[in-house]
């Protein structure tokens, strides 16, 4: 009978503040450090086509002492099809087990843009039995992460992964496509245009088998929510936890100091992963999504963040609603807007009752009924 282990997304979310994402998976003779770099991080004078970057990549270890050194120049086109997208950098360093820093310097020397980033991680002494899918597409020449599944523009979309399992069979599903790549190599790619029978996929999944196990996955796509870390502090981070956490949850979160705040909401998110052991926490990705929607749906200009209203707060508790009433012209009442919750039984009432688009929940009670 097989088991079945869900792997999907490794990402490491980083101190507030960080614009980039860190990748770190380990194998025997190396460790494979893949950094994202959102493309909106470089800047292009007047109306230049391209701007030249020189990308230094420092690692210490625990005792700061030097332990790698890379330097790289990119040029950077100026494209409009490279917005929303990641900048790769990847390499590989001989690292033994043990606590590093990763520091990355971004220089323009030509615009005089100097940006300094840090991240840190750890090397154990277990290999990574199955690494992340990434999928590099091609343009111009010009390599990137994108945030969706369009094959009709890029020359190349190249999906990549490395693995130390004794894999059996690795298995592509492009839609209703289905592609079977019998006893793979490690590293293992393939240019899924020269194989996929459409250029635009709705969905991408990876199965690898090692025996009577397989592993499900998905491939490696940009999202927004990877500078989550960069669009909020963690002050902000710990009173959106807020809305979710548990009554003895929040009174140990209340009382951690400053210094402590990063550590503490690592330690409640791995404390509520769906499935430990694997690479995601569905529960953080689904978190991270609805705040950063709320941000997009109710904010109202500089008065209020959309996190913060009401109607930011329900959504991020209970999702999108599965029935929305807006009653946005009644006879001598306020403007209401009724969200229904079939599956929960629940229904909440907006209203705006200074006429300024602030709508406030007036049904509190319906908020914090036991499921």
């Amino acid at each position: 009978m097989n088991r079945i282990i869900v792997l999907i997304l490794a990402l490491f979310f980083c101190t507030s503040g960080l614009a980039m994402e860190v990748m770190v998976e380990n194998y025997s003779d190396y460790a494979d450090i893949w950094l994202l770099l959102p493309y909106d991080l470089f800047i292009f004078a007047g109306n230049e086509d391209s701007s030249v970057y020189q990308i230094s990549t420092q690692i210490e270890n625990y005792r700061g002492k030097q332990a790698a050194v890379n330097e790289l120049q990119l040029e950077i086109p100026r494209r409009p099809w490279l917005q929303g997208s990641a900048i790769p950098v990847h390499n590989q360093y001989e690292l033994g087990p043990g606590s590093y820093r990763l520091n990355l310097i971004l220089r323009n020397p030509k615009l005089g843009d100097k940006r300094s980033f840090s991240r840190d991680f750890k090397i154990g002494t277990q290999a990574t039995e199955i690494g992340l899918a990434y999928l590099i597409a091609t343009r111009e020449g010009f390599s990137y992460v994108p945030e969706a599944l369009d094959l009709s523009e890029p020359d190349s979309v190249m999906l990549k992964m490395s693995f130390s399992i004794p894999a059996r069979l690795i298995s592509v599903f492009l839609d209703e496509q289905k592609l079977d790549y019998p006893y793979p190599q490690s590293p293992w790619e393939i240019d899924l245009k020269s194989v996929a029978e459409l250029d635009s996929l709705a969905s991408l999944k990876l199965s690898v088998t090692e025996g009577n196990i397989r592993y499900n996955m998905e491939a490696l796509l940009y999202h927004p929510w990877f500078s989550f870390n960069a669009r909020y502090s963690l002050k902000d981070q710990l009173a959106q936890i807020r809305y979710i956490a548990s009554q003895n949850d929040w009174l140990v979160l209340r009382k951690v100091p400053k210094d402590k705040i990063a550590e503490a909401i690592e330690s409640y998110w791995r404390a509520n992963d769906p499935s430990p052991g694997t690479l995601r926490n569905e529960s953080r990705e689904t978190f991270s999504n609805r705040v950063l929607r709320a941000d997009e749906l109710f904010t109202i200009h500089k008065r209020l963040r959309g996190w913060r209203s009401d109607r930011g707060r329900i959504y991020i508790k209970f999702g999108e609603p599965e029935q929305i009433v807006n009653d946005a012209f009644p006879s001598g009442k306020a403007p209401s807007i009724r969200w229904h919750y079939f599956r929960l039984k629940r229904q909440f009432i907006f209203t705006d009752e200074r006429g300024f688009g602030q709508y406030t929940l007036r049904n509190k009670d319906e908020e914090y009924l036991e499921d």
